[in-house]
C-alpha cells in the first residue's frame, strides 16, 4: 500500500491477505436499469465478505435507489461482519472498477480511513491467477465499529440549488445522457442535466478496469479547469458511479467533495428542479 492513497494492488492484497486486521469485502449490484440480479461469480478472493449496499447498507425508507443509511443502521451492520475501529477494509466488485468506489466513499462518510478499493477488482485478479476460492465467508465474531458520519459527504438537491454558484458539479453519466441526446434509462426521468454541471463520463478514468494513473487523472481535471479549492459535487444515475469520480478526484489530490446522493433519479424525476 503507498501512502496518500485509496488504492491497493492486487500483489500488495495478496501478500497481506492473512493480516489479522485486514477486513476483505466484495460488491456487487443489480441491474440498476431492469432490477435483474446479476449472477455471482464463480470465484472469489479468499476471505471475502458480501457488502449489500443494496438491500442492507441502505436507507429503507427512501424511495431513491440504495440511499445511504443513517448512522446507527450502517454500524450496526458494519458490527456484523466483524469490523472494528481499527481494521483495514479492502473493497472490490465484479467488475473491475464499478461498485466498489460505493462502498469506500460509504466508509469515508462514515469516518473510516483505513478503507481502499482493490485497483482492477476481481476480474484482474484472476486473470494474474491470484489464489481463489468458491464462496463468501460469514463473519466470525461481532466488530465494535463506531460510525461518525459526516453529512459534508452526501448532499442533497436544495444544498446544490442553494450554492449552485459556488461549487463545482461533474455528472458521470455519458455524454448523450447529460446532453439529452440519449434517452434515459430509467422511466419517468427527464432528459438534460444540473445547470452549470460538467460532464465527465466516470468511463474517462478507468483503463483496463482500473483507476488512470495519478498523472493523467491530474491532466483530465485540469483541463475541465478545476481548481484544487473548489467543492467539487458528484452525480451520476443514482449515486453509484459518482463515487468513482470522488475516488479518481481523490486519488488526483483534491479535498473538498461530495456525492449527490440522489443524483439523476431524484433530479430527473422532479418538475420542480431545473435542468439544460
Amino acid at each position: 500500500m503507498q501512502p496518500n492513497t485509496n488504492l491497493v494492488t492486487h500483489d500488495w492484497l495478496n501478500e497481506h491477505l492473512h493480516q489479522p486486521n485486514l477486513v476483505v469485502l466484495y460488491t456487487q449490484m443489480d441491474n440498476p436499469v431492469t432490477g435483474k440480479q446479476e449472477d455471482s461469480p464463480s470465484a472469489y478472493i479468499p476471505n471475502s465478505q458480501f457488502f449489500d449496499f443494496e438491500t442492507e447498507f441502505c436507507d429503507l425508507g427512501s424511495d431513491l435507489p440504495h440511499s445511504m443509511p443513517n448512522e446507527t443502521r450502517f454500524s450496526e451492520g458494519v458490527k456484523k461482519l466483524g469490523i472494528n475501529d481499527e481494521s483495514v477494509i479492502v473493497i472490490y466488485d465484479n467488475k473491475g472498477m464499478y461498485c466498489a468506489p460505493r462502498v469506500w466513499w460509504m466508509f469515508k462518510a462514515m469516518g473510516h480511513q483505513n478503507v481502499y478499493v482493490l485497483d482492477g477488482g476481481l476480474p484482474n485478479w484472476l486473470q494474474q491467477k491470484m489464489p481463489s476460492v468458491a464462496n463468501l465467508i460469514p463473519a466470525s465474531k461481532k466488530g465494535g465499529f463506531t460510525g461518525n458520519y459526516d453529512s459534508r459527504c452526501f448532499v442533497t438537491a436544495e444544498t446544490i440549488i442553494r450554492h449552485l454558484d459556488s461549487l463545482i458539479v461533474l455528472d458521470a453519466r455519458s455524454e448523450g445522457r447529460f446532453k439529452g441526446t440519449q434517452q434515459e434509462p430509467r422511466k419517468g426521468l427527464r432528459s438534460g442535466h444540473i445547470p452549470t454541471s460538467i460532464n465527465l463520463p466516470f468511463t474517462d478514468c478507468i483503463e483496463d478496469m482500473n483507476l488512470k494513473s495519478r498523472d493523467k487523472l491530474k491532466a483530465i481535471f485540469a483541463e475541465l479547469g478545476v481548481a484544487k479549492d473548489k467543492e467539487l459535487v458528484f452525480s451520476c444515475g443514482s449515486g453509484v458511479t459518482a463515487c468513482i469520480l470522488a475516488l479518481a478526484a481523490s486519488e488526483a489530490g483534491y479535498k473538498h467533495l461530495a456525492v449527490y446522493d440522489g443524483s439523476w433519479c431524484e433530479w430527473g424525476a422532479s418538475s420542480y428542479l431545473p435542468i439544460e
